[in-house]
């Protein structure tokens, strides 16, 4: 029997072509398949960016009293800028912070009108490299001999910070139990996606398993048998997984720009980097299976 890898090629493409019903069966059950697991992926990153986005607006506002010294001002300024879990510090003078409350206020006039003087504190503004990481460095600031010195209500310091103290701990311990939802999604999808391709190839073959007979009572060795078939898989399943990767990108550039427009509250994104990655994994893992699920489907039929 020749070994020509050239053979066993060409005997992949005549029985994918000889049996294309099968062949399409297997096809579309591996396209919807894995279409699903690359949809899944997708949201889960959609989940990721609108749950980092959210995070992303924690922050730490120190409220300063009218007539604290600028040296101390500076003291706890630089105490932070230096802290690691810190990733900027800026000064909100009273004329910038009323500034910007014109500005907030502006569709409301009468509110700015009424007010009496500049009644807006001095603050700096923490903003932090992990959002997670807000109670360590609420505890820093407090712990800070200068914080005492400069918090606008000095008899109860802890009132001069503002970081959403009531819902910061409910957010975390949300988007906690959101991203494992999602990763637990993910994997049962994968999971089922793989038993349901593996029982269309096995069943693929069963319907083949005479003309393997055969085979092995003409005397060809069970690689000889095997390596058209596993071929034939990594064909079926490359396709699939092609059709896959192009559905996935209409639905990026097709269906996810209406998305946005529809919640534009809620900012998230999805880069075409993230999308060429989920499609090298749909293709690979899709080759992958195809292999694997023909070699062990085979293994029935080749035992001696």
């Amino acid at each position: 029997m020749s070994t020509n890898p050239g053979y066993f090629i060409r005997e992949a493409g005549t029985s994918f072509k000889r049996n294309w019903v099968m062949s399409l069966g297997a096809i579309i059950t591996i396209f919807l398949s894995l279409l699903l697991i690359g949809i899944s992926l997708m949201i889960s990153t959609v989940v990721n960016s609108l749950v980092t986005n959210v995070e992303s607006k924690v922050s730490v506002q120190v409220f300063i009293k009218d007539d604290a010294a600028t040296q101390d001002i500076e003291v706890l300024q630089r105490k932070l800028v230096t802290d690691p879990l810190v990733k900027s510090v800026n000064f909100t003078s009273k004329e910038l912070a009323l500034a910007d409350f014109k500005k907030t206020m502006s569709a409301s006039p009468e509110v700015v009108n009424n007010l009496e003087g500049n009644p807006l504190p001095q603050s700096l503004d923490v903003e932090l490299k992990d959002a997670r990481d807000v109670e360590t460095v609420v505890a820093t600031i407090k712990n800070s001999d200068t914080f005492a010195k400069i918090a606008d209500h000095p008899e109860a310091p802890e009132k001069s910070l503002k970081y959403g103290q009531q819902i910061v701990k409910k957010l975390f311990a949300f988007t906690k139990i959101l991203r494992l939802v999602g990763i637990v999604f993910v994997i049962m999808l994968g999971v089922v996606s793989l038993i349901f391709i593996n029982n269309t190839i096995r069943l693929a073959i069963y319907a083949r398993r005479q003309e393997i007979a055969i085979m092995r009572l003409v005397g060809a060795s069970n690689w000889f048998i095997r390596a058209p078939f596993i071929l034939e898989g990594i064909l079926q399943s490359v396709i699939g997984a092609l059709l896959a990767v192009i559905t996935l990108s209409a639905i990026q550039y097709g269906a996810l720009p209406k998305l946005k427009v529809a919640i534009s509250f809620m900012q998230f994104n999805l880069s075409s980097m993230v999308t060429i990655q989920i499609s090298i994994v749909l293709i690979i893992a899709g080759a992958l299976i195809g292999a694997f699920g023909s070699w062990i489907a085979m293994r029935k039929y080749l035992r001696v």
